[in-house]
């Protein structure tokens, strides 16, 4: 019985010896993704102001920026000597960098009756920032970034007008443009250098034109 089961213990072990050895195997999956080129991007909201420093956030919203009718009566209702609008509006520009340095700019050709235009300096735009200004309700933006720049206080009429010009770090911001048909301040004082206001000789009808908001990287 002893030397049965050594037999049959040897048979078991050559039969091992004998049986194929399958080596692992492997396979490649290909993986991929896009990340897009974005460049920078910015989105609006417009609000029109009726009275002088309104919080423009308590303002209405609206989608363009109608002056209507021009007038040339003061506060108190004395004749100011030039046409004016006491509307105002103020855009405000949410912009996203992906990571890009970006300028905020300003164009327009200013407003015409398709025949005469309106004094180029009487168009003011008004570049500000607010570090209140929320992303979301109780998230505000806070102090403008050092290194950051606003435009000048200037004519709207003209091309690529400086609004804002980012920091190198170019940190996602809101930026607020303020447009306006100023009359003199009080006093006479001119609302910014090279005002020039819309007199009252000016050729009546309907004046129009265009503000383009642009941004780029830089």
């Amino acid at each position: 019985m002893k030397k049965t089961l050594i037999v049959m213990l040897a048979a078991l072990v050559g039969l091992f010896n004998v049986l194929p050895c399958y080596a692992a195997s492997s396979a490649n999956v290909s993986v991929n993704a896009v990340v897009p080129n974005n460049t920078p991007q910015l989105s609006l909201i417009i609000k029109e102001l009726t009275t002088e420093g309104q919080e423009p956030w308590t303002a209405t919203t609206v989608d363009t920026m109608s002056f209507g009718q021009l007038t040339n009566k003061g506060a108190d209702g004395s004749d100011v000597g030039v046409w004016f609008s006491p509307k105002y509006y103020c855009v405000f520009i949410y912009t996203t960098s992906y990571g890009h340095l970006y300028e905020v700019r300003s164009t327009s050709a200013g407003l015409s009756n398709g025949v005469a235009p309106l004094p180029a300096g009487s168009f003011m735009l008004v570049p500000a920032y607010a570090l209140a200004d929320e992303w979301s309700k109780g998230n505000p933006q806070g102090a403008q970034p050092t290194g950051s720049a606003l435009g000048p206080k200037a004519s709207a009429v003209g091309t690529d007008r400086l609004v804002y010009r980012s920091e190198t770090a170019a940190s996602n911001r809101i930026i607020r443009a303020f447009y306006s048909l100023p009359c003199y301040l009080a006093g006479g004082a001119k609302p910014y250098d090279g005002y020039e206001p819309i007199p009252t000789s000016q050729a009546g009808g309907t004046y129009s034109g265009t503000v383009t908001i642009t941004i780029a990287a830089i």
